[in-house]
């Protein structure tokens, strides 16, 4: 029983580290898309003689403020039974995104419900295009 414990702590460290290498690269991505914004924005203001409530600059700057608590770089949101009950809500971030992606990960690989169910639906597509275009809808079905 004591094995379990230091891999159970080793799981979360791996499962840490990936989140935060995920969001790294979020981080990465809007920096990248808000600088060259940034500078465009700043020129728009100074040429179009914004004030401060006119400025896009300082629209950006609060969009920006705003994806610093999604992505929550440095925070480390563990699921508790707190956040399963928790309502979805704009000021979800991208550590509730990663959860709920772990869940579904768990729950196919305990049952596989959710894998069957999916290729399932899939087949119905599946079937669905290739239903000839020239037959009503309900001609199709019988062949």
């Amino acid at each position: 029983m004591q094995d379990k414990q230091p891999n159970s702590e080793r799981m979360s460290l791996i499962r840490h580290a990936i989140v935060f290498q995920l969001k790294l690269g979020l981080d990465a991505l809007r920096d990248v898309l808000m600088s060259p914004i940034s500078i465009v924005l700043v020129v728009t203001d100074i040429i179009l003689a914004h004030n401060s409530k006119q400025s896009y600059f300082l629209k950006l700057m609060r969009i920006g403020r705003k994806s610093d608590h999604w992505i929550n770089l440095f925070g480390v949101n563990l699921p508790s039974a707190e956040t399963e009950d928790k309502n979805d809500t704009a000021d979800s971030n991208v550590d509730d995104w990663f959860s709920k992606i772990e869940e579904v990960i768990k729950e196919q690989q305990v049952d596989g419900k959710l894998s069957q169910l999916g290729k399932e639906k899939l087949q119905q597509y599946y079937r669905r295009m290739n239903q000839p275009k020239d037959l009503p809808e309900d001609e199709g079905k019988a062949n």
